[in-house]
């Protein structure tokens, strides 16, 4: 998980970021007398006052210097613009990073261990957040347009839902449920942008629709003759539902194109 790589990473040349220590992870100080003390002579009390050493350090010059200053700023921005790191504290994190520089640290491993597993988990639930909300869009939208889609001439809408439409019928058998079907496929989403296709492969591609898990799909193609081409409108229950896959987001419609060139029982 790349959240996870750069908290891992983060602890590494970040003493660029400290305020208030030099390169020794030491406080400057000097002594400032009190005004009353001044006002009766009497021998001041020594006040610290602490001197941003690193804030007014020069531009960096060498390549280990200039290495160093990118290295961490790039790392700190990068952060930032990852969800859920927005309210790093840079002081913290800088201080860190001279501790780990000096092995001294607030936490022992196991504390430390416990506070990134807690980030983790932190992270993992806004995740989990904005995928149920990109779900539910995605599934208004399709119910959308499906309402819309069904009042087309042409479209034929099924018991469960199914919504298609004939661009050619064919005139050969229909498969069965258990039939290894030579097709060819396009998928695309509804605003046009194609996922998958089996066009251009040479002949179409062979399925056993027994070994099929999308619902629609086969039930469309059980419709078919050889020689067809049907369009299939998918609601997400009848294609790859709330969980989605590596092509589409969850709760995706599904508009499905099939050409069916030939049938063969399955042995």
């Amino acid at each position: 998980m790349r959240i996870r790589v750069a908290v891992r990473l983060a602890p590494l040349l970040l003493a660029l970021f400290t305020l208030g220590c030099d390169k020794s992870g030491e406080v400057k100080s000097a002594v400032i007398p009190n005004v009353v003390q001044i006002v009766n002579g009497s021998p001041p009390d020594p006040v610290i006052q602490q001197t941003d050493v690193i804030g007014s350090l020069s531009k960096p010059d060498t390549l280990e210097e200039r290495f160093s200053y990118t290295y961490g700023y790039m790392l700190f921005n990068t952060l930032l613009q990852q969800q859920g790191f927005g309210d790093l504290d840079e002081q913290y994190f800088a201080k860190g990073a001279l501790d780990a520089a000096h092995r001294n640290g607030f936490f022992s491993q196991s504390e430390m261990a416990q506070t990134l597993y807690e980030v983790q988990t932190q992270l993992l639930q806004i995740a989990q957040q904005e995928v149920e909300a990109l779900a539910q869009a995605n599934l208004e939208d399709a119910e959308l347009f499906l309402r819309i889609n069904r009042e087309n001439e042409g479209v034929v809408v099924t018991e469960s839902g199914l919504q298609y439409e004939i661009i050619e019928e064919g005139s050969g058998d229909h498969p069965g449920p258990q039939s290894v079907v030579t097709l060819d496929y396009t998928i695309s989403l509804i605003g046009g942008r194609v996922v998958d296709s089996s066009t251009g492969r040479g002949g179409g591609v062979n399925l056993r629709l027994s070994n099929l898990g999308v619902q629609g799909f086969v039930e469309g193609v059980l419709l078919m003759q050889v020689g067809g081409h049907y369009r299939f409108y998918l609601h997400p229950s009848l294609a790859w539902g709330k969980e989605g896959n590596q092509l589409v987001e969850p709760n995706t419609l599904l508009i499905v194109d099939v050409t069916l060139h030939a049938i063969s029982e399955a042995p």
